[in-house]
C-alpha cells in the first residue's frame, strides 16, 4: 500500500513547481543532478526515487509495482525454463528441444507488427492487450495432458504467449523513450530490469523445484503465474505518457491530409496485416539510414553467435552432464538460468552507468566482449563434457565449473545486453519513428531466433563442439563493426 500511495505524497520543496522545471531541462540535456524532497519523501523513499528527475517518478513507481506480479508470468514464459520442461518432464527429441529453445527469440518476428501498430495508439492500452495475451495464452497450458502430443502442444502454446509478450516488450520501449529522458534512460532500465530479473529467477527455480517433485507441476505452475501476470497487467494501467494525448490528437486535427514534419501517421489495419507494406517499411528505414543497418547487422552477428548455443547448452547440461534424477531439474535449471540471472542483477546498476556515459556505440563494444569470454567458457564445458564427464569425476566437476564461469559472465552480459537490446535502437531514431526503428530491430532479432537454434542444433549433430568456434568467429565480426561506428560518429542518443 505505501508503494500504491508514494506518488501522492507532496514532493515539492521550498523552490517550487518552476525550480523542478529548470531541474529537469538541465537533466534531459545530460546533467546529472539530485533533487532535495521534503522530509516525507525523505523518509518514506523505499524505492530511491528522489534520486530521479521529478518528472519521471509517478510513472517508476508504478511500473516498479505492476512488475512485481507480472515478472513471474515473463520469467516462466521468456526464458528457457520451457526447454527444460520439454527436455525433463516431456522428454522431447532434440528438435522439439531447439525449438522450444528458439521460440522465445523467433517471437519477436511479430515486432515488426507491434511496432507498426504502436505508432499513433495509446501505448499502454496496447501493452495491457498483449499483457493479457499473453497471461491467457500461458493459463491454457495447465490442460495439456503429459504425452509426445502434448509436448507439441506445450512448444505451441508456449509459442503464442511469447508472440503476445513480444509484444509487450515493444511497446515497453516505446514507454521508456516518452517518459523517461535520455541522461537517465539507461539508469531507470536498469533498475526496472533488476527487479524484473529478481523476481523471475525466484520464480523459475521455485517451479523447477516443483517440477522436481512432480513432473507434471507444469500443470498448476503456468495457471498460477497466468494470474499473478493478470494482476500485473491490471497494476499497469496507473501508468501514464507523456504528451500522449497531443500525439494522438495531431492526426485529427489534420484532416487536409497534409502530412505532418517529421511525423509517421497510424498505420491502418489493412497496411499492418499486409506483408508487403510491412516489409517494405522496413526495407525504407534500412535503405534510407545506413549506419543504423549497420547496427543491425552486428546485432544479427553476434545476436546468432549465442543463439546457436541455446539448445545446445539446454542438451549438453540436461542430458550429457549426468546430474542424475533427483536433482537434475534444479541442478539444469540453475546452470542455465539461475546463475546468469543473478549475475545480471549484479552488474545492471554499473552497465546503466556506463550506458549513460559511453553511449550505445561504445557500450555495445564493452558488451561483446563480455559476449565472447562467454562463448569461450561454453567451449570449454561442451569439450569436457564431450570428453567423459559423465564417467570420469575430474572432468564432470570442471566442466560444472566452466558451465558456471560460462553462467556468470553470460549473464553479466545479458545485463548489458538487456539495455542495449531495449534502448540502442534510440540512436539512430527519430521521436516519430522510433516504434518503426524498434519493431525493425526486434523483427530481425525474432528471425535470427528462428534460425540460429536450429541451425546451431544442427552443426552440433555435424560437426560437435565446434559450433563454439563459429560462434565465436561471428562475435569477433559483430565487435568489428560496433568499433568502426563508434570511431563514425557521435554517441549522443537522438532522443
Amino acid at each position: 500500500m505505501l508503494l500504491l500511495t508514494l506518488p501522492e505524497i507532496k514532493i515539492f520543496d521550498q523552490g517550487g513547481l518552476a525550480a523542478h522545471v529548470a531541474e529537469w531541462q538541465r537533466v534531459t540535456y545530460g546533467e546529472r543532478l539530485s533533487f532535495r524532497p521534503d522530509w516525507r519523501i525523505a523518509r518514506l523513499d523505499v524505492l530511491g526515487v528522489r534520486k530521479l528527475p521529478f518528472i519521471t517518478r509517478r510513472n517508476f513507481v508504478y511500473e516498479f509495482v505492476h512488475l512485481l506480479p507480472w515478472s513471474v508470468l515473463a520469467g516462466l514464459v521468456e526464458g528457457q525454463f520451457a526447454g527444460v520442461v520439454v527436455s525433463k518432464t516431456f522428454h522431447g527429441s532434440s528438435l522439439l528441444i531447439a525449438i522450444a529453445a528458439a521460440m522465445p527469440y523467433a517471437a519477436y518476428v511479430s515486432s515488426l507488427f507491434w511496432g507498426m501498430l504502436c505508432v499513433g495508439r495509446p501505448k499502454v492500452r496496447l501493452s495491457v492487450l498483449c499483457g493479457a495475451g499473453t497471461a491467457l495464452c500461458a493459463g491454457v497450458v495447465g490442460a495439456i495432458p503429459q504425452s509426445d502430443f502434448g509436448a507439441v502442444w506445450f512448444v505451441a502454446q508456449i509459442a503464442a504467449a511469447q508472440i503476445f509478450l513480444a509484444g509487450v516488450v515493444t511497446v515497453r520501449a516505446a514507454i521508456w523513450k516518452s517518459n523517461y529522458p535520455p541522461a537517465v534512460r539507461g539508469q531507470i532500465a536498469a533498475r526496472l530490469q533488476r527487479i524484473r530479473s529478481v523476481v523471475s529467477i525466484f520464480a523459475v527455480q521455485a517451479a523447477s523445484a516443483f517440477c522436481d517433485q512432480n513432473p507434471s507441476a507444469y500443470r498448476f505452475v503456468y495457471p498460477a503465474a497466468a494470474i499473478l501476470g493478470l494482476i500485473g497487467v491490471a497494476l499497469l494501467t496507473r501508468v501514464r505518457i507523456r504528451r500522449e494525448r497531443a500525439e494522438l490528437r495531431a492526426p485529427a486535427a489534420d484532416e487536409a491530409g497534409d502530412p505532418r514534419s517529421g511525423m509517421v501517421e497510424p498505420f491502418s489495419m489493412t497496411a499492418l496485416l499486409s506483408p508487403g507494406h510491412a516489409f517494405g517499411q522496413m526495407w525504407r528505414v534500412l535503405r534510407d539510414d545506413r549506419r543504423f543497418a549497420r547496427y543491425c547487422v552486428a546485432q544479427s552477428l553476434h545476436g546468432a553467435a549465442n543463439l546457436m548455443t541455446i539448445a545446445i547448452i539446454v542438451e549438453v547440461i540436461s542430458r550429457d552432464l549426468a546430474l542424475g534424477e533427483q536433482w537434475g531439474f534444479w541442478i539444469s535449471t540453475g546452470l542455465i538460468t539461475a546463475l546468469p540471472v543473478l549475475s545480471l542483477l549484479g552488474s545492471l546498476e554499473r552497465w546503466g552507468a556506463m550506458f549513460d556515459s559511453l553511449g550505445v556505440l561504445r557500450f555495445r563494444v564493452v558488451n561483446v566482449m563480455c559476449w565472447t569470454v562467454s562463448l569461450a567458457l561454453g567451449l570449454a564445458g561442451t569439450t569436457l563434457t564431450t570428453a567423459g564427464a559423465a564417467g570420469d569425476p575430474t572432468y564432470f566437476v570442471a566442466a560444472v565449473a566452466m558451465f558456471g564461469l560460462r553462467g556468470v559472465v553470460n549473464g553479466v552480459a545479458q545485463g548489458g545486453g538487456a539495455l542495449a537490446w531495449n534502448l540502442g535502437h534510440l540512436h539512430f531514431a527519430t521521436a516519430a519513428n522510433a516504434e518503426v526503428y524498434m519493431g525493425v530491430h526486434v523483427f530481425l532479432a525474432g528471425v535470427r531466433g528462428l534460425i540460429a537454434p536450429l541451425g546451431g542444433m544442427w552443426l552440433w549433430t555435424v560437426i560437435g563442439e565446434w559450433v563454439w568456434l563459429i560462434a565465436i568467429v561471428m562475435a569477433l565480426g559483430s565487435l568489428s563493426i560496433y568499433s568502426e561506428l563508434a570511431k563514425d560518429g557521435e554517441n549522443a542518443p537522438r532522443i
